[in-house]
């Protein structure tokens, strides 16, 4: 458990403490508890003159209560918010051309180069499609990060994404983990229309629904 968290948790039972006062407060002030149990002579004392309420009676109204609850419940919310770790998503990455380099959630993608078409190869193209192959790296420079094939797709200019295919160029670009300052290297294919123009290389963010375009394919 890390410290911060450990920090909330405790915050959050003082508050539950707080909530179960207030509570046994509200019962009182409403009469499902005997406000007069704490008068009644138990037969011990400890000096001479009995510990004098202040306020107004020692009682909470109902409205001032309720707005004890709320704000507690508030207070727990916010918290339980700011523990929540913020994963970047990449939307807010600018597109760079082939050859230049961008960087998103620890890593560093680079396209080397396009073969659009690429070459034939062991892996046939069905009829009316061209395989568009690129060859791209990912270096890890912020801890331990995956990488795989399967996390790119490419975009067309009216908007389609199209997934990987089985390349037919080596060295493949496969899956794995690297560490900070490792580097993967490889070719990634893509099977579209005959008569598409290609727009952009599509990053699949882990968490995020929608993919991010982070090379222009233009």
């Amino acid at each position: 458990m890390t410290m911060g968290r450990a920090v909330i948790l405790l915050v959050l039972s003082g508050l539950l403490a707080a909530l179960g006062v207030v509570l046994v407060a509200v019962r009182i002030n409403s009469g499902l508890i005997d406000s007069s149990i704490a008068a009644r002579d138990s037969g011990a004392h400890i000096g001479s003159n009995a510990a004098t309420p202040t306020g107004g009676g020692g009682r909470t109204s109902p409205g001032a209560a309720g707005a004890t609850v709320t704000a507690a419940i508030k207070t727990a919310t916010a918290l339980l918010g700011g523990a929540k770790t913020a994963v970047p998503t990449g939307r807010d990455v600018t597109q760079v051309p082939v050859g230049a380099s961008t960087e998103v959630n620890g890593s560093r993608y680079t396209v080397i180069q396009v073969m659009d078409p690429e070459a034939p190869g062991f892996f046939t193209t069905t009829a009316g499609n061209r395989r568009v192959a690129l060859e791209v790296t990912q270096e890890a420079i912020s801890g331990t990060v995956q990488y795989s094939f399967s996390s790119f797709r490419i975009r067309d200019a009216a908007g389609q994404e199209y997934t990987w295919a089985i390349t037919n160029t080596e060295p493949k670009f496969d899956s794995g983990m690297l560490k900070q300052g490792e580097s993967k290297r490889g070719w990634i294919s893509f099977q579209v229309p005959a008569g598409i123009a290609v727009d952009a290389l599509i990053l699949q963010v882990p968490g995020q629904a929608k993919g991010t375009a982070i090379v222009s394919l233009k």
